[in-house]
């Protein structure tokens, strides 16, 4: 899709993280800046590989792989200060084996840094860090190792190392990344689920950051459905962020994996989650966003989405909504519009040159964009009464209230109320509001 109004939405003031995550880019001397040209068009970020290249294998050799794992496990040091001991000491292993007197030219500059720096070379070994690792049940790679994603290579701000549990996505399976507000609506949540189970059909991997809201919901759901998904942390890979999210997190690994750029034991601190956006986007082929306020982390995704030339769809909310502003605004400033699973892995397919293969069991039901095709993704649990079964299939993706489903399903109060109550107690149902009732965002069993 070309889309020519695209410059409103590149002009708009920068939020603060994202200028943060910018600023940090430009520090490096191995970084160009990149342009947006629009919503759906490449925006050639290869031009600098070849300097890219050259720079990790000046500083990579054989047998490096522990010595990057330990400097990357350095809980105090950033992107950039990793660049700037490696570009002054020649390799991760002369950053381990320089004497603490060797950090005096540095010692000017950053002296609280300093002191942190030394105290990890004095208490953290090569091989502590290791045992630490094995220990948590993490794996690490870096640049050079053939595991690490190309796609993230791609990067000008590339992290120098992952730490991950289970698996990192295989690089010839369309990925797509479905992100969206912590505090989604029903409808943002119902949209999200159905998302997750539709993408695990067609076999596409989905990449999110395993936030409260929309993006565990969609890689719930995506789990739920067979497929396989991949979350990215803002703290260390060892550590469950929400902690309500826990069951995702223990199930990712077998079904996917968990990645971080923060060694293990980070916590996940604000100003982490702006620099793991980065990578949710950059492991992606495309992003969908399902629903944004107006200032909302999800268009900082957004942002470095478009810098990294990669396609950006939005999901169409209701006019006047505040969760949907910063959706119909993607829309109305060249975002593709989702209305179409099958034509969205179709499209994204073409684009990256990756081989489409046709959903299997699909049900085309989304075509339609109506209320009865998106309801269909939560399936009735199984040994329903009559009475039960009549209110499950009354029930839509908006909220009912109870004189409606009354009028609907000719139940008496009693009947109704007590059939709600069994449905709830079976997670089929959930209360929005007070005495309005839909339809649970995920019931799969």
């Amino acid at each position: 899709m070309n889309v020519s109004s695209l410059m409103n939405y590149k002009e708009r003031p920068l939020c603060d993280e994202k200028e943060s995550i910018m600023k940090q880019s430009k520090e490096s001397p191995f970084c160009e800046s990149t342009d947006k040209t629009h919503m759906h068009e490449k925006s050639g970020l290869n031009n600098d590989s070849t300097q890219k290249s050259d720079y990790r294998h000046a500083f990579s050799q054989p047998g490096d792989d522990l010595y990057w794992q330990w400097l990357c496990s350095c809980p105090i040091l950033t992107r950039n200060e990793i660049l700037a001991l490696i570009q002054y000491f020649g390799s991760p292993r002369g950053v381990y084996e320089a004497p603490l007197s060797a950090m005096a030219p540095f010692q000017k500059l950053r002296q609280k840094w300093v002191r942190s720096l030394i105290s990890y070379k004095e208490s953290c070994s090569l091989e502590k860090s290791a045992d630490l690792l094995h220990q948590k049940g993490l794996k690490f790679c870096y640049q050079d190792d053939r595991h690490f994603p190309q796609k993230l290579r791609e990067l000008v701000d590339c992290p120098h190392g992952l730490f991950y549990k289970g698996n990192l996505p295989d690089p010839d399976v369309l990925s797509v990344a479905v992100i969206g507000a912590r505090r989604c609506s029903h409808y943002g949540a119902k949209m999200a689920a159905y998302l997750g189970a539709q993408l695990a059909r067609y076999k596409v991997q989905v990449i999110s950051g395993m936030a409260a809201g929309i993006d565990g919901m969609a890689q719930r759901a995506c789990i739920e459905e067979g497929g396989r998904s991949f979350a990215v942390l803002g703290s260390g890979a060892d550590i469950c962020y929400p902690p309500e999210n826990s069951r995702l997190y223990r199930s990712l690994p077998d079904r996917g994996g968990v990645i971080s750029e923060f060694g293990p034991a980070t916590p996940p601190l604000p100003g982490h989650f702006p620099i793991r956006n980065r990578l949710i986007c950059g492991l992606a082929d495309a992003v969908i966003v399902v629903e944004a306020r107006k200032k909302s982390g999800s268009l900082i995704t957004v942002d470095l989405a478009l810098d990294q030339g990669k396609d950006v769809y939005a999901v169409p909310g209701r006019f006047g909504d505040e969760l949907s502003y910063g959706c119909n605004h993607l829309i109305e400033q060249g975002a593709g519009i989702l209305t179409s699973v099958e034509q969205f892995v179709e499209e994204v397919c073409q684009r990256n040159g990756l081989t489409y293969t046709p959903a299997e069991n699909e049900n085309r039901y989304m075509d339609s964009n109506d209320d009865h095709a998106c309801s269909r993704h939560s399936r009735a649990p199984s040994s329903l009464t009559q009475v039960e079964q009549l209110i499950f299939e009354k029930l839509e993706l908006d909220a009912k209230g109870i004189d409606q489903l009354l009028e609907e399903t000719g139940l008496t109060m009693t009947q109704l109320t007590e059939g709600i109550l069994n449905l709830q107690v079976r997670n089929a149902v959930q209360e929005v509001s007070r005495n309005r009732y839909a339809r649970s965002s995920i019931t799969l069993s």
